[in-house]
């Protein structure tokens, strides 16, 4: 019985970790492509958060460091519509493969 044990031990456990480091480098990869991800629309939100600061500040009379932090919370979110820039190359990659991911399991 001791060594019908040992050898299931010897076959599964090896299993076990390597479905274990693959989530992990998933994981990775998936935290890479979403940091990409909003790099990239940061970058494209750069002119529209000024926007909202020069706003902030010329229409609404606001002090600077209301307006810095107003510019700066800025996130192209939209009634009645999604945020804007997750249409990016960079967005659609990271949904893609979380998609991929969630439909294979």
């Amino acid at each position: 019985m001791l060594k019908i044990t040992l050898l299931a031990l010897l076959i599964f456990v090896p299993l076990i970790s390597s479905e274990a480091v693959s989530a992990n480098e998933r994981e990775t990869k998936q935290a890479k492509l979403d940091l990409a991800c909003e790099q990239a629309r940061q970058i494209a939100l750069a002119p529209r958060k000024l926007e909202v600061y020069e706003e902030c500040i010329n229409k609404f009379k606001k002090d600077e460091e209301y307006c810095l932090k107003q510019g700066d919370e800025y996130n192209g979110n939209r009634i009645n519509a999604g945020p804007l820039f997750y249409d990016l190359p960079e967005c659609e990659a990271a949904f893609k493969y979380h998609a991929d991911y969630r439909n294979s399991h």
